[in-house]
């Protein structure tokens, strides 16, 4: 988290990998239709070199592939991205739905 970054705003910002490797799970879809998607599920609208920053990064290091389509570049889910995304599924999904859960629903420990 940037020193600067409110709270809300580094959890958003966290959370886009993964929520990318989710929405690619099923179908490829440019950058454009990826970022509305994310903008529309969490309420915030990332910025645009930022969220093209996250995108190319991943395709960097694996995670996703693209190709140019009638001058789009269409995102896909690599065979990388589908591991890891099914490792946090496993490893730390129900941690992170307390983690919501609390987060939402304030309750004594």
């Amino acid at each position: 988290m940037k020193v600067s970054e409110e709270p809300v705003t580094a959890f958003l910002r966290g959370s886009y990998r993964l929520l990318i490797l989710a929405l690619l799970e099923h179908s490829r879809m440019h950058g454009y239709q990826i970022l509305k998607l994310v903008e529309r599920i969490t309420g915030h609208k990332p910025k645009i070199s930022t969220f093209y920053s996250i995108l190319n990064e991943m395709e960097r290091r694996g995670f996703l592939s693209s190709h140019v389509e009638e001058d789009r570049r269409i995102y896909g889910l690599t065979e990388k991205g589908r591991r890891s995304l099914n490792e946090f599924r496993s490893r730390v999904g129900d941690g992170a739905i307390r983690i919501i859960d609390i987060i939402l629903k304030p309750k004594p420990l």
